[in-house]
């Protein structure tokens, strides 16, 4: 087969890959016919990807396209980038089923997304933002909130035992795992706060996220530790989708009831760390009472509700980082919540 002309300053090649938690789905479209394959979701995956990669591509310039799927994507995004700090595409997941439901999509399977994403990016590119990793200071202030967040759900359920054992030396033995656990958490935020205190950037996000009523210390480390660049987003609304807080819409069986549970797409740290705060934002937070009692009014169950503020909390987070201005309950789209 002819092999088909290479425009100058245009990518030759590209590549979707459909991440999950243990494997790497590859389409990549080229000037000849397009080729897929897949890869274990590890080192040696990933080395054994891009060694195929540059097989497949022969230097010539290529562009790579994931969806923001949470940190499944992480290792394969960084290092691609080390070997070309260019052309890395993280996308929204709903942008790309926006694309595949314009071009009629019908199938669905792991190496059908990665051809849809594979289509996507080649369509595309020129309208998006490439990636970039981010600094190395945020990138332990996540490695340590996420240990923080696991110790504190360890901590929960020796909580739970220790309610109803009755065993002496059990209780003795629970009650000291549970103090040592409190101490290492409590480091952690030391260290994490000091983080965010060594960069000028980090330490005034923090600060304006603070503004926001029902948004604590702890709360606050957990946005910073989890969010990605927020230039990836066009609108809050997206931020939303990318963390897993927008409804999705389906008909039950016969019933015809129609049920709105969330994509849960996203960080499941950054969601469980705002679940408290929307707890604390409906008692406290007089717009979100309000808004929290007109949803109740209208049937929403108090899961729901909760959930909603959750939502609304990171479209106010979204607002204020963008705009660099504090939380302002006259400000449009903080009165509207």
């Amino acid at each position: 087969m002819k092999t088909k002309p290479i425009l100058l300053n245009h990518p030759a090649f590209f590549l979707g890959i459909d991440v999950g938690k243990a494997d790497l789905f590859c389409h990549l479209i080229g000037p000849d016919e397009p080729i897929s394959s897949r890869f274990d979701n590890n080192k040696i995956g990933i080395k054994l990807l891009i060694a195929w990669l540059l097989k497949a591509t022969a230097s010539h310039w290529y562009v790579v396209c994931l969806e923001q799927t949470g940190h499944y994507g992480d290792a394969i995004a960084e290092a691609l980038y080390k070997i070309q700090p260019t052309g890395i595409y993280l996308v929204n997941p709903q942008r790309i089923k926006a694309f595949g439901m314009q071009k009629l999509r019908r199938n669905k399977s792991d190496t059908a997304d990665a051809k849809l994403i594979a289509r996507f990016i080649k369509s595309e590119y020129l309208e998006l933002r490439s990636w970039q990793p981010r600094s190395l200071a945020q990138q332990r202030i996540t490695t340590l909130s996420r240990y923080a967040d696991s110790l504190t759900q360890d901590n929960a359920r020796l909580k739970t035992m220790l309610e109803s054992m009755t065993d002496k030396t059990i209780n003795i033995s629970l009650k000291r795992r549970i103090s040592a656990s409190v101490k290492e958490i409590a480091a952690l935020r030391r260290e994490i706060d000091k983080l965010i205190k060594e960069d000028p950037d980090l330490q005034k996000k923090s600060k304006l996220i603070k503004t926001i009523p029902g948004l604590g210390e702890i709360a606050t480390h957990i946005v910073i530790a989890e969010l990605p660049d927020l230039e990836q987003f066009d609108d809050a609304r997206q931020l939303a989708a990318w963390a897993g807080l927008t409804p999705r819409h389906h008909t039950s069986g016969t019933s015809g009831k129609t049920q709105t549970p969330i994509t849960k797409i996203g960080s499941i740290y950054l969601r469980r760390g705002l679940f408290m705060p929307a707890m604390t934002a409906r008692v406290f937070n007089p717009l979100l009472k309000t808004f929290g009692d007109r949803l109740k009014a209208n049937g929403k169950k108090p899961k729901q509700v909760i959930i909603a503020i959750m939502r609304k909390l990171l479209h106010q987070i979204y607002g204020i980082l963008k705009s660099g201005q504090p939380y302002n309950p006259e400000k449009r789209g903080f009165a509207g919540a």
